[in-house]
């Protein structure tokens, strides 16, 4: 049979290399990097098949599972087997030609995180095709390696939670010496879960520990003052939301002993030092601190707090407090540390 071929390079091609360029300069700390996924997806299959002679049915449903490894905030290796459906050719109402194709994919997926949710993808690699093609009483079957490239966009439900939207195009499928070549292009959503901690407690608060003495032999004891802890405060898990700036309600509770006891204590003054993990460039890391810093500062101001009193520095990456190689030390990296100063 004839094939007439769809070129999909350009367009996809152009994803990819935005998603290669970008990555590294935009990705902040990603909370999937070191866990393996599973999925799922369902879709629309095509293949542009050439004959002139009857009616052709080049329309399937597909279907897919697939699954990778997170290696970092931007590269993943991600293989999958798909079902890509049936093509069908009807003459005078009957069908004289049906082929049936399946394959599995191998490749690698680049991530360009666009908002704290939103990441945009393109994919390169190979598939492993198996054509099945019955003409009348005839079958013909055929293996093959092509070309696979692709591109899509997740939203991140949760921590293990992903659905994403994603074209796939397979580069001359079939041989044609027997069934013929044909591209192939492939429109899914799928949903995948992935295999890791949420670290969703809530921050760790500043706590007391110890109590004002007051001296025994006045009849009158003097009014308890707010304890001093060593450090202040130190806001880490469940601080800020993903990716963002932003105090949560949790963290300013946390901030609320500091205010009462730089209220009974005019004579302090407070460090806010921001700290973030080693995931990312260096130079957006230290912004980020710098920024979550300044937002805890704001805090101590807005209940006030005169701004003369607080010193604000960003650290970034250093002095981490846990391990940068694993999910639960990178939480615990990015965070808030106050201490008092005379």
């Amino acid at each position: 049979m004839n094939i007439k071929q769809m070129s999909f390079y350009p367009s996809v091609a152009s994803i990819i290399s935005l998603s290669l360029l970008m990555s590294p300069q935009v990705n902040a700390a990603a909370e999937n990097a070191g866990e393996f996924y599973l999925g799922a997806k369902t879709g629309w299959s095509n293949f542009d098949f050439g004959q002139n002679d009857g009616d052709i049915d080049d329309d399937a449903w597909a279907g897919s599972v697939y699954g990778g490894y997170q290696f970092n905030e931007w590269f993943s290796l991600e293989g999958g087997y798909n079902y890509l459906g049936n093509s069908k050719e009807h003459v005078a109402g009957s069908e004289v030609n049906k082929t049936q194709i399946q394959n599995g994919e191998l490749g690698a997926k680049l991530d360009w995180n666009l908002t704290s949710a939103w990441n945009l993808f393109g994919k390169v690699g190979t598939s492993y095709n198996y054509v099945d093609q019955k003409t009348g009483a005839y079958n013909d079957s055929d293996e093959n390696w092509s070309l696979m490239l692709g591109a899509g966009v997740e939203y991140q439900l949760s921590h293990n939670w992903r659905v994403r939207t994603e074209y796939q195009w397979f580069d001359n499928v079939g041989e044609s010496s027997t069934t013929g070549k044909t591209d192939v292009n492939y429109v899914s959503l799928g949903l995948s879960y992935y295999f890791g901690s949420s670290d969703s407690a809530a921050p760790v608060a500043a706590a007391a520990t110890t109590a004002a003495v007051v001296a025994a032999q006045e009849p009158e004891p003097e009014p308890a003052v707010v304890e001093e802890p060593l450090p202040a405060a130190t806001l880490s898990k469940g601080a800020f939301e993903h990716n963002s700036v932003e105090l949560t309600s949790d963290a300013k509770s946390s901030l609320d002993p500091v205010v009462t006891y730089l209220e009974q204590r005019p004579e302090i003054n407070v460090a806010v030092i921001g700290y973030t993990d080693s995931t990312g460039a260096a130079e957006y890391n230290q912004k980020l601190s710098e920024k979550r810093a300044q937002k805890a500062a704001d805090y101590l101001t807005e209940n006030g707090i005169d701004e003369s009193r607080i010193n604000v520095e960003g650290k970034g990456e250093e002095n981490p407090i846990a391990d940068n190689s694993t999910a639960e030390g990178r939480e615990q990296n990015r965070r808030i540390e106050i201490t008092y100063q005379d």
